[in-house]
């Protein structure tokens, strides 16, 4: 076999063609490098235009040809999210500023953000003369010398923005504190007398869906350069359960008292449990295309948020201990508004941030979609392994699949800059979106059994309709007999 590859001219010409281009490359960058001022371009506004300074120096002594001319390509990695003028520039050596064995050029280019998105400006160095136009087009400035380019909305386009996530902080304050009047601490206490349920619950909703989360977000989302969205994918993925678990507990005639207690856990424990997430893996994805750039997970916006969004369920705890009929009329009204403020995310947001609609794509919607779909099965699978009740199962894997995802969104829009915090809240709408459809799917069988059910019981319990059949029954062996009977031929 190694006989035969060595005589093989294809992969001869393979191997020549590779060791060239590996060679190039690597001459390619020991004698450019580039620098940029400003090094980083953060805050490219749609619409706008920002200038950017390129020193482009080269080292004589490693300049492997003849040719006396070089062109550069200034190219953005993504040319849907802006545009490069200038961007294509030809030096003879005599032009550069001649600092020893250093030639040093000088150029500007103009950027034009077109849609929010991050990229950035890459360089290709190609030496040419008059006879070939170009030599090695495939010559190519390493990522070290790429210039982080990210773009931002036009501050015009975020009225209804800003206006969504002020009302969503009010709402979703309104919610917490009539979560907190349906709380019965009696209830808590009694159902973490017997707390394996309860644990398996904040299992799966903080240890197995962050990790759910993370795995989706690097295999659908990063390979692709979707840091942006596998932020909100994760970020998804910590939050607390929703208030909408207990009503589909009920729905489903789940354990509403254990649904309602790990509700309660998961809002409270979700102050340690999302900051020490983003420490552990949440920094992964705050990245850009230069390595010079460090992100920093903004621990302490988060922690506010956090404290901001359960004081209010505390709040109505206190009501229900102290104004028992205050808290009962807050329950008449709480699944209604929950239900509210889930049609407000997916209606509203989606009206407010139109934009969505151009970041569209369909690794977005398949890991928005596989998140809450996942969550239910191995929040379902968990229970069933650990051998609990059916009851405790369906609020377990209700529990782990149905996200807070409007405290995902405030908390991306409200700890992180821009324009993470625009292209991350994409992915807790995506998720609100699909949520419901495996509990619709569950509802409808629970439903056609129950009936199933009651129709088969009703018949064996009304007794008119057992004497019916009895009667019938009864007929039927008379005739029998009486066709085996002899002699009434």
């Amino acid at each position: 076999m190694g006989t035969l590859s060595n005589s093989c001219p294809v992969l001869l010409v393979l191997r020549v063609l590779i060791h060239f281009v590996t060679s190039t490359a690597s001459s390619v960058q020991s004698y450019v490098s580039i620098s940029y001022e400003p090094s980083m371009v953060h805050d490219l506004v749609e619409d706008h235009n920002k200038t950017v300074h390129i020193n482009i120096n080269m080292n004589r002594n490693l300049y492997p040809y003849n040719y006396t001319r070089l062109r550069f390509d200034l190219l953005p990695l993504h040319s849907e999210f802006f545009d490069v003028d200038n961007y294509i520039t030809d030096f003879e050596f005599s032009e550069g500023h001649d600092n020893g064995d250093v030639i040093t050029y000088q150029t500007q280019a103009n950027l034009y953000g077109k849609m929010l998105g991050k990229s950035a400006l890459q360089v290709v160095v190609e030496p040419i003369d008059d006879t070939l136009e170009k030599e090695h087009k495939f010559m190519q400035i390493s990522q070290n010398d790429k210039m982080d380019v990210w773009v931002i909305r036009n501050p015009d386009k975020q009225q209804f923005t800003k206006v969504f996530v002020v009302t969503l902080i009010i709402l979703i304050t309104i919610a917490n504190v009539l979560m907190g009047c349906e709380l019965d601490m009696n209830v808590v206490y009694e159902t973490l007398r017997k707390p394996i349920a309860p644990a398996i619950g904040f299992f799966t909703q903080f240890v197995l869906m962050p990790l759910i989360s993370f795995t989706i977000a690097n295999l659908i989302l990063v390979p692709r350069g979707l840091n942006s969205f596998a932020l909100g994918l994760f970020v998804c993925g910590c939050a607390p359960a929703g208030g909408a678990s207990n009503f589909w507990t009920l729905l489903l005639d789940g354990n509403a008292h254990l649904s309602v207690t790990m509700t309660f856990l998961s809002m409270v424990t979700s102050l340690i449990m999302m900051p020490l997430w983003m420490n552990l893996l949440g920094y992964k994805f705050l990245k850009g295309y230069s390595e010079g750039v460090v992100m920093k997970v903004p621990y302490t916006k988060i922690f506010m948020g956090l404290v901001a969004l359960i004081v209010p369920l505390l709040l109505g705890v206190l009501i229900a201990k102290k104004k028992p009929n205050w808290a009962a009329n807050a329950r008449k009204v709480l699944r209604p508004f929950l239900i509210f403020v889930l049609v407000f995310v997916v209606v509203f947001g989606t009206f407010s941030n139109l934009y969505m609609f151009e970041l569209m794509s369909w690794p977005a919607l398949l890991s928005g979609l596989l998140l809450p779909w996942c969550g239910f099965m191995f929040g379902c699978f968990t229970a069933i392994f650990l051998r609990q009740k059916p009851e405790d199962v369906t609020a377990i894997a209700i529990e782990t699949g149905v996200q807070n995802t409007g405290i995902a969104i405030m908390l991306l829009k409200f700890s992180f800059s821009e324009p993470d915090a625009d292209i991350s809240s994409l992915l807790p709408v995506i998720v609100a979106c699909f949520t419901p459809g495996p509990l619709l799917i569950g509802f409808a069988v629970h439903s056609l059994i129950k009936w199933t059910k009651k129709s088969s019981s009703i018949i064996s319990q009304d007794p008119e309709k057992r004497l019916e059949s009895g009667v019938r029954g009864e007929s039927n062996v008379q005739l029998i007999q009486s066709n085996e009977s002899p002699g009434l031929d």
